[in-house]
């Protein structure tokens, strides 16, 4: 988690002078397009930091270098991209030892040649003992020099491994330093089919109730198999040949892992997807999805239907704290969001859901205008 926000960290401290960078990618030919996906992930710690949260600038928080004519680092020009994944994220989450990561975002570039990543970080929380604390960034901006290459048609993954113990560094005063120490990987474009696995997210589940839920593949030849890397709630098991996720959650908690489908072509196609499912005590109810997509100002938005899960309907929906974007709704009977929002900046709102019995539970969301 700590290497994430060093990743961060670094990108960020280069990232000054990103003015005028440009964002015209948008306007090139399909098949010339790639696509350049941003991971991150961390080394556990073995102290009292328990979580490191992590929170990027959602618009332009990710700006690309493109090379110039030859293919040097001193012309071409600067293209822009929105963080589009959890933001924060909570780097401690996320072990690279057992293969877990978060995906940031992504972004379609004309194919070509790559210089520099530079991340924009907005802040860092860490968590001791208990206690939230904010952390000190020398500098909002983290760089990184490394010529990669966009292949039309392919995805080239860009994964920013931290070093949490030598990125935070928790001073006797109190004081949190972040330095960021992050690894660079770059994993080229594979020769085969990529494939693509949904949904983006999977349902909460209750301790003691069924729990189904179903991935689907895309791409490929069809003949999938399925494995699981990092751990599913005690009491799920997924099946290799169908992508079904199922069985009785026994215990609370909320799992992270990732999720990855081959097929039997030579040399194999192969997809992966990070997931989590929080299973909820018996009496306690879940809301997904836990987070919400961007919203672009005189644009239509959703419809998104809320769902709840571990307890007993029919049942109620409300607005507890904060305002929606102007513009939208919130249907308080089946819990579904819809509107034209208009506005810009960020939105902040809790969400509850209460059954028959009496039982309730709530789920904070952010609305960012692009």
């Amino acid at each position: 988690m700590n290497r994430l926000l060093a990743i961060l960290t670094t990108l960020t401290l280069l990232a000054v002078g990103a003015l005028g960078c440009a964002a015209a990618d948008e306007n090139a030919p399909a098949a010339n397009m790639g696509t350049v996906e941003f991971r991150v992930t961390d080394a556990p710690r073995g102290d009292n930091v328990t979580a490191v949260y992590i929170e990027v600038n959602p618009v332009e928080g990710v700006q690309i270098h493109r090379a110039g004519t030859d293919n040097s680092d001193e012309a071409g020009d600067w293209i822009s991209a929105n963080i589009t994944g959890p933001n924060p994220f909570e780097l401690l989450a996320l072990k690279g030892s057992e293969g877990l990561y978060s995906i940031l975002g992504n972004a379609n570039l004309t194919s070509g040649n790559y210089t520099q990543i530079r991340l924009d970080i907005k802040s860092v929380t860490v968590t001791i003992n208990g206690e939230n604390r904010t952390a000190t960034v020398p500098s909002g901006k983290i760089k990184f020099v490394r010529p990669f290459e966009v292949v039309g048609g392919q995805t080239t993954v860009l994964l920013f491994d931290f070093d949490a113990d030598k990125s935070i560094n928790v001073k006797g005063n109190g004081e949190v330093m972040m330095k960021p120490v992050i690894k660079l990987t770059v994993e080229k474009p594979a020769s085969g089919q990529a494939i693509s696995i949904s949904p983006t997210e999977l349902p909460a589940g209750t301790v003691g109730m069924p729990y189904s839920a179903a991935l689907q593949a895309t791409g490929g030849n069809g003949n999938y198999a399925w494995t699981i890397t990092g751990n599913l709630p005690s009491g799920l098991s997924i099946n290799a040949t169908s992508g079904l996720i199922s069985g009785t959650p026994g215990s609370a908690g909320t799992s992270h892992f990732t999720v990855k489908v081959s097929d039997n072509a030579t040399p194999a196609n192969t997809g992966s997807r990070p997931y989590s499912i929080t299973v909820a005590a018996v009496g306690t109810l879940a809301i997904t999805p836990t987070t919400l997509p961007n919203a672009t100002s005189g644009q239509g938005y959703g419809p998104i239907t809320l769902a709840a899960s571990g307890g007993t309907g029919p049942y109620t929906w409300s607005i507890v704290s904060g305002t929606l974007p102007s513009g939208m709704t919130f249907d308080l009977l089946n819990g579904v969001l819809d509107g034209t929002p208009v506005g810009s900046g960020q939105r902040n709102f809790t969400i509850q859901v209460q059954d028959s019995a009496g039982h309730s539970g709530t789920q904070s969301y952010t609305i960012t205008f692009n």
